[in-house]
């Protein structure tokens, strides 16, 4: 069968065609690529989600141009963002983008209604002030009335596989990252939505990753010239499509590193943990495919870089040249002096700064070590990979306390585990071995999900044995465990982040 892959990131859209054959061998290549379309709405950043629905659209027509038929397609998206469908005028509002500061300082504002500690005994949903509900009420602060009525909240890659399909539901992952959901009773918390007097009717029917939500619409089908598709809901969270790619094999004590603009340092379990220390480290728990659970800690991490790279780019943009890829960044990173400085990525100012190299430069001042100079790209990315590699190694730990368990393997799956220089960094830094999987596990979860919804799949162990034939697994050990153990404790200290 063949299977149409739409994985958005908040950078990216990227669309796959794979394919599962009778043998259970797994191939797939990129039919498109495009920066997610962002634009400025009624003062605020908004992400275009009808600009990625048409770019679907042309390339399901040109695929039926050539003869190619795809039996199912899936779509999955970051959390937290969502759209409003009016069932009455069938009018959709556009999605805000998390980053936008239409949230800022409602973190505050949530709990002067309800204390973190209650939200996180119905939710096991971290602080966050950007978070589903925040946006919600910021959105009911802006339009008082506009929750009224026949309304409907669908995150975005449950709203682009409604239009696609005319099926309104949402898929168990996302649902449950929107700090309106309990994911240990597996429903809507009505707690939440009473005190913040919010619709129960706002919210959609929830489903799990797997499901069948039907064809795409026979008019849509006429419009494109294809003939039925299926569309199948993978675990519409990214990370929740990616965690099922962990090729990990029986009796391993493992955890997972999914890398994107976030890193999440993750755990695959079978029960919800909401315990106090869970709650001080700010641990979640979100839905997972095949009834598991996701104990997860949230890293700001590759956005550091990538905000400081576009700020790089606008520069050599002024003296037309071109500016380096982020190979060649890693490269100048690995020149560069080592442990010359070191950040606290969750930082409220690496959130959305204006300059995000300027920003890092004041950090390091403020907190007294040496600031490297603006276009000292390899010294500034070095410092945010050893800052990576810190946060990551404090969130594993996290995990070990939280839940009791032994952690002696990591895989790291996701975009950024190309970079070998960061992937060493995670390892010496964690001091346990580091098994890099997929680089496109998101697309690659989402096309076997596809195939356990379509029946062509039967469990999570026979996606894991696919992905371990379909990708070449590289490992990574730690080779200076005892210098990075020296300045980390020096690092800890430096910014006042002792354990």
């Amino acid at each position: 069968m063949r299977y149409l892959v739409v994985d958005i990131g908040s950078g990216s859209v990227k669309i796959y065609l794979a394919a599962l054959d009778d043998r259970k061998r797994f191939t797939m290549e990129e039919a498109d690529r495009f920066e997610t379309g962002r634009t400025s709405l009624e003062g605020h950043t908004v992400t275009n989600v009808f600009a990625v629905y048409d770019r679907i659209c042309e390339v399901i027509r040109k695929l039926g141009r050539k003869g190619i038929k795809i039996d199912a397609m899936g779509i999955d998206s970051w959390c937290s963002d969502y759209g409003i469908l009016d069932m009455d005028s069938g009018a959709v509002t556009i999605p805000v983008f998390y980053r936008d500061p239409r949230t800022d300082g409602y973190g505050r504002r949530v709990e002067q209604v309800m204390d973190y500690r209650e939200i996180y005994r119905l939710t096991t949903q971290r602080r966050i002030e950007n978070s589903t509900l925040c946006q919600l009420l910021a959105y009911r602060d802006e339009y008082p009335r506009g929750l009224d009525g026949a309304k409907k909240l669908l995150f975005i890659g449950d709203l682009l596989m409604y239009l696609f399909t005319g099926k309104l539901c949402s898929e168990v992952s996302v649902a449950s990252y929107s700090q309106l959901y309990s994911t240990e009773r597996d429903m809507w918390a009505e707690e939440i939505l009473e005190a913040y007097q919010l619709p129960k009717s706002l919210m959609p029917p929830v489903v799990p990753a797997g499901t069948v939500l039907g064809n795409i619409r026979r008019e849509l089908r006429s419009f494109l010239g294809i003939g039925e598709v299926k569309v199948v809901a993978p675990a519409v969270h990214d990370t929740s499509s990616a965690a099922v790619t962990v090729p990990a094999g029986e009796g391993e004590n493992w955890a997972f590193l999914a890398t994107g603009s976030w890193f999440l340092m993750s755990m695959e379990t079978e029960q919800v943990y909401c315990n106090e220390a869970a709650y001080r480290y700010q641990l979640t728990s979100t839905g997972l495919a095949f009834g598991n659970i996701l104990l997860k800690k949230n890293i700001t991490a590759m956005w550091l870089l990538q905000e400081c790279k576009r700020k790089w780019d606008e520069k050599y943009a002024e003296i037309s040249l071109e500016g380096y890829s982020y190979a060649e960044i890693a490269k100048m990173a690995e020149e560069a002096e080592a442990f010359a400085g070191i950040i606290d990525t969750e930082y409220e100012g690496f959130v959305h700064p204006a300059d995000m190299v300027e920003e890092i430069r004041g950090y390091l001042a403020r907190t007294g070590q040496k600031v490297p100079e603006y276009g000292d790209i390899g010294q500034i990315t070095r410092i945010i990979y050893e800052s990576i590699a810190l946060q990551s190694k404090r969130a594993l730990e996290m995990l070990r306390e939280v839940t009791g368990k032994q952690i002696d393997l990591l895989y790291i799956i996701g975009g950024a585990n190309r970079v070998s220089l960061l992937n060493q960094f995670i390892a010496d830094a964690a001091g346990i071995p580091v098994r890099v999987g997929p680089s496109e596990a998101t697309a690659v979860g989402n096309a076997l999900l596809q195939a356990y919804g379509m029946g062509q799949v039967e469990s999570e162990e026979e996606i894991r044995k696919i992905v371990w034939e379909y990708e070449e697994i590289v490992e990574y050990y730690p080779k200076e465990e005892i210098i990075w153990k020296e300045n980390i404790c020096a690092g800890l200290r430096r910014l006042g982040m002792e354990k």
